[in-house]
């Protein structure tokens, strides 16, 4: 069943036909919280919040933009609004960054030694620039989505994805010790 099909059926008050559509988008969501959050437990806290925001404001969807654009945007904004409210919780920022730092061993797979070197470099960014990197390349969402999900300009947006590829390009130097290019290149 095609997308709009299944919010029509949502819509007219077919709840079977929610579970669809979050089976459909659980992991995008999932990665945006856990980049923004860097935390699995608040990350799959945050992915509920998400998709029960999601299912409450359907109606406000109209269909003019695509739907994974709509869903990546209270995503972003529910894990902002996480981060920031814990960061009054705690006083500290830096506090919050802290806490589960590593990656659950679901997040890597451990046959996979180049996902792990980019996860920990991902993790050099800050949560909202990580957010903007998994958009762009691993969402291939376009400067103009990106503009939509964050409410940051389109030169904003393209200057942070310049100084975070410059960034990760520094801290995968450092970590592979010059193999950067020879990583990158055999993907």
């Amino acid at each position: 069943m095609d997308e709009s099909n299944t919010i029509a059926l949502i819509l007219a008050g077919d709840r079977s036909a929610f579970p669809l559509l979050m089976e459909r988008y659980v992991h995008m969501v999932h990665t945006v919280a856990y980049r923004v959050l860097r935390n699995e437990m608040d990350a799959e806290e945050v992915t509920q919040d998400v998709f029960v925001k999601a299912y409450q404001r359907l109606g406000e969807f109209k269909g003019q933009g695509k739907f994974s654009t709509w869903l990546y945007s209270i995503a972003y904004r529910t894990a902002i609004t996480s981060i920031r409210s814990r960061k009054k919780a705690t006083g500290s920022l830096d506090e919050l960054s802290a806490v589960g730092r590593e990656p659950s061993a679901a997040m890597i797979d451990p046959i996979d030694e180049r996902s792990a070197i980019l996860e920990k470099a991902l993790r050099t960014l800050t949560p909202e620039d990580a957010a903007v990197m998994t958009m762009f390349y691993l969402e291939e969402f376009s400067v103009e989505e990106i503009v939509t999900v964050t409410g940051i300009g389109a030169s904003n947006v393209k200057v942070k994805l310049h100084r975070c590829r410059k960034r990760l390009h520094e801290v995968l130097q450092q970590q592979l010790k010059g193999e950067t290019w020879t990583l990158m290149m055999s993907a």
